[in-house]
């Protein structure tokens, strides 16, 4: 898979794991070794914290064929990855520091978002980063760096939206080029929101279905995860499936009467970052019936 995650985890050779990993919607399957936890109610003590939203204009986003990734990464102290120009396609695309102190550059237009608000950063001028704050690569096939400044690890989630048009190598991720054509999202101002999940050992998220129309992506930043689809005409539901840290949940239209289940089953915390993509509060929704 050759998209921006692919390309750090080959420019940051000292970086645990391969190629990809993080993104494999065929998880491991639930392990008959796995410390159960004790049951707990479906939805109890489970916290949410919103982490961010992060605005993208409809002017950067590329126009289909064009996926969503989302990835998670890590980099040691004095660490660096860099991205020459237009080693990317045409794309737009954030990182969310979750921990530590990092300082990014880029050539082209970018972003800075912190408690105060949005600021644009001058090209080429280093800009600090801390937990919390988030960069959005406004022109993210512009050569830019990120570098861990810090004396602790840095630890980010990061998002985009990538063109999969020819001579673009990208073919599919989290959210499909099919689904996000379906979506009716491209061409609208978007607000990406990204909260954490808290999920006790035992206990589950309320099943749900998944929106294409404001599609969820889930990412395991520690714990583990069990995924599993159930429906109402199935006596014996299907065989969950494990995500583990790092480990990105796919984006899947279901069919009509399935649900997806999210749970805890391990004797240890579980932390989600969740990822819901919505058009911009003052554009209409999308897939809304235009007024006449």
């Amino acid at each position: 898979m050759t998209h921006r995650a692919f390309v750090v985890l080959l420019t940051i050779t000292t970086l645990a794991g391969v190629p990809g990993a993080g993104h494999a919607q065929d998880a491991t399957p639930v392990s008959t070794e796995t410390s159960l936890a004790t049951p707990a109610s479906p939805v109890a003590e489970i916290t949410t914290e919103i982490l961010a939203r992060i605005s993208l204009p409809a002017a950067a986003i590329p126009p289909p064929p064009a996926i969503v990734d989302v990835w998670l990464w890590t980099l040691n102290p004095g660490q660096e990855m860099a991205f020459a120009d237009g080693e990317l396609p045409p794309s737009i695309a954030a990182d969310v520091l979750l921990s530590g102190e990092v300082t990014v550059q880029s050539a082209g237009r970018m972003q800075v978002q912190r408690a105060q608000g949005v600021e644009e950063a001058t090209p080429g001028t280093d800009v600090a980063l801390r937990a919390g704050e988030a960069v959005i690569y406004v022109d993210n096939q512009a050569a830019q760096t990120v570098r861990n400044t810090g004396d602790s690890s840095a630890r980010a989630i990061s998002f985009g939206v990538f063109s999969t048009a020819p001579p673009s190598s990208l073919a599919d991720g989290p959210l499909s080029t099919e689904d996000w054509e379906r979506s009716g999202l491209a061409g609208h101002d978007l607000v990406v929101t990204v909260e954490r999940l808290t999920v006790p050992p035992g206990a589950s998220l309320p099943v749900f279905v998944p929106d294409v129309h404001a599609p969820r992506i889930f990412a395991v930043a520690e714990g583990v995860v069990q995924s599993a689809l159930v429906s109402d005409d199935t006596a014996t539901p299907a065989r969950p499936v494990s995500f583990r840290r790092d480990d990105v949940i796919w984006f899947r239209t279901l069919d009509p009467g399935v649900q997806r289940r999210l749970r805890n089953d391990v004797d240890r915390p579980l932390e989600l970052l969740q990822l819901t993509i919505d058009v911009a509060p003052s554009e209409p929704a999308a897939g809304a019936t235009p007024p006449p």
